[in-house]
């Protein structure tokens, strides 16, 4: 192939490249990442009324893209059967180096006396220092175990896997 189709070619691809809506994406937002990690931390659930509870949680763990993080949530849950729940809130994690990302939280689940399971898909709506403007969505599976109980207070540790995408 002669030289000047080579290169003719290759710019061709180039400037393609340039002006598809991926190119754009990625400019405007960032690059997909792999967000993936596990966590372990403490619920403290108040209840407000029959059925629902105001939580606040806090963990630490790893994730891609954040390394050793810490992080809390701040959370409403609602009962919506005897043994069911579905719940919605707020996140931030804390990277190593201070740099945050903030995340909208919905997620459901089913409990026991003792016991919980829940899984979330979550929404990332922000950060700041490298996460400034970031976007993603991840999902969450959680466990808990109750450790303590009264009747205006629960307390529960988890242990969380998180599997999804973060752009920045």
């Amino acid at each position: 192939m002669p030289l000047r189709r080579l290169i003719f070619l290759a710019s061709l691809v180039l400037a393609v490249a340039a002006i598809s809506p991926s190119a754009a994406l990625a400019a405007a937002h960032g690059t997909n990442r792999p967000l993936t990690g596990t966590a372990t931390g403490t619920t403290t659930l108040t209840f407000i009324a029959p059925g629902i509870a105001e939580a606040t949680s806090g963990f630490t763990g790893h994730l891609s893209h954040l390394g050793s993080e810490t992080g809390q949530d701040e959370l409403t849950i609602t009962a919506t059967s005897a043994n069911t729940f579905t719940y919605a809130g707020t996140r931030t994690f804390v990277a190593a180096n201070g740099d945050e990302v903030f995340s909208a939280i919905t997620g459901s689940g089913t409990f026991t006396p003792t016991t919980a399971q829940s899984t979330e898909n979550d929404t990332i709506t922000g950060g700041t220092g490298r996460f400034a403007g970031a976007s993603g969505t991840y999902a969450d599976t959680v466990s808990f175990i109750v450790v303590s109980a009264t009747t205006t207070t629960e307390t529960l540790r988890f242990n969380v896997i998180t599997e999804g995408q973060i752009s920045y």
